[in-house]
């Protein structure tokens, strides 16, 4: 008999699986890790804005606006800038002077008017008191002359009784005779513009010639004289 081979058991092949091992870089890490900052951050500032007043919302917009570059100044230009920035405060400080002598003198002012209020009001009274006599006076001066001249009430003359068919014995007043003679004058169609022209019959109850002219401004003197002839006739009589 062949001798028997040994047989030897061959053990399965064990397969490596590879592994692939991905390499993350650092920059898509950070990327992820920053988007969650990110959005981190924007939770958080939203919750810091509602926090924020108005005003320093404003200020942080203001921050982050850019910056206006500053224009490069040459040395003579930094100087000729500097002197004229004195000026203007110079003529600013003259400017507040002025302003400050104004309000002195205004205040001053003042004070004197409200001095010159009081002193007022401490004469209000007795000015009052003044007035209220002085109407006190006024009213009885008016008074004695409606009893005295042309608005004094007497017995009216014969012949302008007759005339303007008033009752016997009445009593008018010079003011009154006067517009009731113009009115008689008026009815007798004896008006002539300002003037007054009698005809035959009313010149002789006046004892005039007719077409005698009475002128405008004669009108008082006309009536007066009648007024002083009856005076002058009631004495005669009276003597």
């Amino acid at each position: 008999m062949p001798p028997k081979k040994s047989v030897t058991q061959e053990k399965p092949i064990k397969q490596v699986q590879k592994v692939v091992v991905e390499e993350v870089s650092e920059n898509e890490d950070s990327g992820d890790e920053s988007e969650m900052s990110d959005d981190e951050s924007d939770d958080d500032e939203d919750d810091d804005d509602e926090d924020e007043s108005d005003d320093e919302v404003e200020d942080k917009k203001e921050a982050k606006e850019p910056k206006e570059k500053v224009k490069k100044q040459t040395h003579e230009e930094i100087l000729v800038e500097i002197d004229n920035l004195n000026k203007e405060n110079t003529q600013l400080d003259t400017d507040i002077s002025e302003l400050d002598k104004q309000i002195t003198a205004k205040d001053k002012l003042r004070i004197a008017n409200r001095k010159k209020v009081n002193k007022l009001y401490s004469l209000l009274s007795k000015a009052y008191i003044d007035g209220c006599n002085k109407a006190r006076k006024e009213k009885t001066r008016r008074t004695n002359s409606a009893r005295s001249g042309i608005l004094r009430e007497k017995p009216v003359p014969p012949v302008l009784i007759k005339f303007l068919k008033l009752p016997e014995n009445d009593v008018k007043s010079q003011s009154k005779l006067f517009h009731l003679l113009n009115e008689e004058f008026k009815k007798r169609n004896l008006k002539q513009g300002q003037k007054t022209v009698l005809d035959k019959e009313t010149a002789e109850i006046f004892g005039e010639k007719a077409g005698y002219t009475i002128e405008f401004k004669d009108h008082q003197g006309f009536l007066s004289r009648i007024l002083n002839a009856d005076k002058k006739n009631s004495n005669e009589v009276s003597l």
